[in-house]
């Protein structure tokens, strides 16, 4: 009954209004953000086709329609190269003076250009910048509307079979909503990139283990990630770890330590993660 009034809330024209009484709500520990140690993903309660539904969707564009605005603001400099400690367009502009050709990138699971419109805003030739964002059939039908002035921002339902060198690919806050994260990695270190830049990491000293997440009033699966076995994963595939960095989140608007007060000790993770891993040259 809990979630279902959760839900209703966050469905209803008046959401806005109601935010502070869920944050409320987490800090007297009365809502938790996550709930539930499991042993495998089947286990772990989860609401069908979240990432397609109403909630998120609607969130997802609500933030592409923010940055489009921002990028279109005719400041010096724009509105939407705002860092907020995000490394993907650093690690862009670095690489980009030595790219032969345009710098390719792959984001999984970039939504509708949350990191595309904060890189492009951030250096100096734009136009140089090929991105393929992998999402969801929703997501990628939307975002080809709203950001179709972007002719060489891509969308794709499918890893893209590309025939030109992959200089990045990026994962930001998305990996851990996949059952099988350590073949996602493979799939990411099979284009063979240049960097792989995963941001926004559920990982730290803990143990590796699955959640349910409260999105909205919905669960959805998730892992948190021993940061170690992570990285022995990623050098495993030919990488190399060159800069990390702690992430702070901002939940429910509002930003500091992940409220998992009701967890364990051994199992709470304050802060996320960026990890940049480099390809070993043979």
């Amino acid at each position: 009954m809990k979630q279902k009034i959760i839900e209703t809330i966050f469905s209803s024209k008046g959401s806005s209004f109601f935010s502070p009484w869920i944050r409320f709500l987490i800090s007297l520990g009365l809502l938790n953000v996550w709930e539930g140690i499991y042993p495998s993903w089947e286990e772990a309660p989860e609401d069908g086709n979240v990432h397609e539904g109403d909630i998120w969707v609607n969130k997802t564009t609500d933030s592409a329609q923010k940055s489009l605005a921002e990028y279109r603001s005719r400041e010096t400099v724009s509105l939407a190269s705002l860092t907020k400690d995000y490394i993907l367009s650093v690690a862009s502009g670095m690489l980009l003076p030595s790219a032969e050709n345009d710098l390719c990138i792959i984001d999984f699971g970039g939504g509708m250009g949350a990191s595309y419109l904060p890189l492009i805003a951030s250096i100096p030739h734009p136009e140089k910048v090929e991105f393929h964002i992998v999402e969801g059939k929703t997501i990628c039908e939307r975002g080809q509307k709203i950001l179709e002035e972007f002719s060489k921002l891509h969308f794709h339902t499918q890893f893209p079979k590309l025939i030109k060198p992959v200089d990045i690919v990026h994962a930001g806050s998305s990996i851990q909503y996949v059952k099988d994260w350590k073949a996602l990695l493979t799939k990411f270190t099979d284009y063979q990139p240049r960097l792989l830049v995963l941001e926004d990491l559920m990982a730290g000293s803990i143990p590796s283990f699955i959640t349910t997440q409260n999105y909205y009033g919905k669960n959805i699966r998730s892992w948190f990630l021993n940061i170690n076995e992570l990285i022995e994963e990623v050098e495993a595939l030919g990488y190399h770890l060159v800069y990390k960095s702690r992430y702070t989140h901002k939940i429910i608007n509002k930003t500091g330590p992940l409220p998992m007060k009701n967890f364990p000790m051994r199992y709470r993770l304050n802060y996320g993660s960026h990890l940049i891993f480099e390809r070993v040259k043979l």
